[in-house]
């Protein structure tokens, strides 16, 4: 093995799994809400500096971590023959709902503020936050026992979720209707490249029989979300991406609604209070 590929069999490196809710989970959980109890009391609205701080710090790191996951998942190395053998994992391919974050956070770090950076942002907020939120709940099928596909899983879905609440609490994100709009058409746009993707991709005939199922709404193969995949198999495709898409922007109506209930109750005693509580 060359250096590099010493590199990246150094970074193979395992743990024992991690269970949902066990020491890892709950460590990232943790350290997620204390940063966003952070990025709240340290909170400048609609500051361009922080903001891109913010944006940088999640999009550059979670690309790196993803540069890495795919490199490490297509290296294999046979300790008999000592042979190095490339394989993309297919299935892999970095376009799913959740890694859609990374390409929007560095996209607006060069974007000024306008209709288009606020339509990205807007699609974190209440879009995106979904599969986070469902990632921090039920993160089974995301671990590995690879220690650098655990820390990426975690960065990504976790680092989002802190993303999606700073923008809306620091009023980048304007909770309103309007917003929400914004985020949907943004949110139909990857929806109409994703299934661009899963066709081409697939009829090209380079998956050599593997699983490629970007936003698990490819006509081709079964999606592995719970609920989904058992609605997938008993109605017509054309009936699954509506209710797919349907049931993701419902849950971005439920996001905008608890945001707005949170934003109603801001100025109450209790709450004024439990802030001053954490900022003491």
């Amino acid at each position: 093995m060359n250096l590099f590929e010493k590199i990246l069999y150094w970074l193979q490196g395992e743990m024992n799994t991690p269970v949902a809710f066990g020491w890892f989970h709950w460590l990232w959980i943790i350290v997620s809400f204390i940063i966003i109890l952070i990025l709240y009391k340290k909170r400048k609205k609609h500051n361009e500096k922080q903001l891109k701080i913010v944006l940088c710090t999640y999009g550059v790191v979670s690309l790196i971590l993803e540069v890495l996951k795919q490199l490490i998942w297509s290296f294999n190395y046979d300790t008999i023959t000592n042979l190095v053998i490339w394989d993309y994992q297919w299935y892999a391919f970095p376009f799913q709902l959740c890694t859609t974050p990374i390409y929007v956070s560095i996209t607006c770090l060069f974007l000024k503020k306008g209709k288009i950076r606020d339509s990205l942002l807007s699609y974190i907020s209440y879009i995106t936050i979904l599969g986070s939120i469902a990632t921090m709940i039920i993160p089974d099928s995301c671990f590995t026992s690879d220690i650098l596909v655990n820390i990426h899983t975690m960065w990504l879905h976790l680092g989002s979720f802190v993303i999606s609440v700073y923008l809306l609490l620091s009023g980048e994100v304007s909770i309103n209707i309007k917003s929400f709009k914004k985020a949907i058409i943004i949110f139909l746009c990857f929806v109409v490249t994703a299934i661009s993707i899963n066709i081409i991709i697939y009829n090209i005939g380079i998956l050599n029989g593997e699983t490629f199922n970007m936003f698990y709404i490819s006509p081709y193969f079964t999606p592995t979300l719970p609920i989904f995949d058992i609605i997938w198999q008993y109605v017509p495709y054309i009936v699954y991406l509506i209710i797919y898409i349907w049931a993701l922007i419902i849950g971005g109506f439920i996001i905008l609604n608890i945001s707005s209930l949170i934003k109603k109750t801001k100025n109450s005693t209790v709450f004024y209070n439990l802030i001053n509580f954490f900022k003491s």
